[in-house]
């Protein structure tokens, strides 16, 4: 009895052990901010994904990861910004020019089409999109974007605007391909080489010299305008004064009548004598 009771608690421990291995073996967690997609051993889908936190999964099923929280991928030139090394990269400019650019990306995987990105893609997880997929098919239609731009505007122009466009397209592209959704993408840097450095400096001043002729051609029409309007000023005082002494000789002559002479006549006469008066002077004679 003893010797069948002894066996009996072997068995049951050794039960007990295989639960618990089995339990430990078929516990998958999913991390904050991710959810995953279940499949079966055989590569089957039957549609099921399970949200964060731990989940006892059948030993004939796995899962793989897809992030629907906030991801970012980095691609500078200094691996200390975030990159794993120079993963800055080339796009075209509008002037048929080329520059390196620092990129990074903000993103997400949409939940309600995890199943079928999943499926799309053979069974690749998340991770294995962007970095196989995603991140070369990016540095094309970044440069897709860039090309309507100039190289000032990438190198010292609204890069805000630029980056909105980037972002709207990506979005546009990646959710149809990936069921991912563009957060934000930025241009956060550039890199030009030192032939490239040169001919930014050339055009730099090339412009400064344009807006400095532009400001002189501003500031010389402005004076011309002045010179003009003090010209026409003068000139309509001058006609202005004229018309004045003209009006009032005509009004100086009007008043001179013949009864006005013969008056002027007997006023010096009485005074001086004899006295002849012609206009509105007098002759005095004696």
């Amino acid at each position: 009895m003893k010797k069948k009771g002894l066996l009996g608690g072997i068995t049951l421990g050794i039960i007990i052990l295989l639960v618990l291995f089995c339990m430990i073996i078929c516990i998958e967690r999913v991390p904050v901010g991710y959810e995953a997609v279940v499949y079966n051993m055989n590569g089957g889908v039957n549609g099921e994904t399970l949200s964060q936190g731990w989940h006892i999964v059948a030993p004939t099923k796995k899962i793989k990861l897809f992030t629907v929280g906030n991801e970012q991928l980095v691609l500078t030139k200094d691996k200390r910004e975030g990159s794993k090394g120079n993963d800055s990269f080339r796009v075209s400019t509008s002037d048929d020019a080329t520059i390196a650019i620092s990129f990074q990306m903000s993103y997400r995987f949409n939940s309600e089409n995890l199943v079928d990105t999943f499926k799309k893609f053979k069974g690749m997880s998340g991770e294995d999109i962007v970095d196989n997929r995603v991140r070369a098919v990016m540095k094309s239609k970044v440069s897709e974007v860039t090309t309507n731009y100039s190289l000032m505007d990438i190198y010292s122009g609204n890069r805000a605007e630029i980056n909105d466009k980037i972002t709207d397209y990506l979005n546009d592209e990646f959710s149809k391909k990936y069921g991912m959704e563009v957060l934000d993408a930025s241009i956060i840097d550039v890199h030009p080489d030192k032939q490239l450095k040169q001919t930014i400096n050339n055009r730099v001043e090339a412009l400064q010299k344009k807006q400095q002729a532009q400001a002189e051609q501003e500031t010389a029409k402005v004076e011309a305008q002045t010179a003009l309007i003090k010209a026409q000023n003068e000139a309509e005082i001058a006609i202005t004064k004229a018309k004045a002494e003209a009006e009032a000789n005509k009004l100086k002559a009007a008043s001179i009548t013949p009864e006005l002479i013969q008056m002027k006549e007997a006023e010096a006469r009485l005074k001086h004598g004899w006295v002849t008066v012609q206009g509105a002077g007098a002759i005095v004679t004696k």
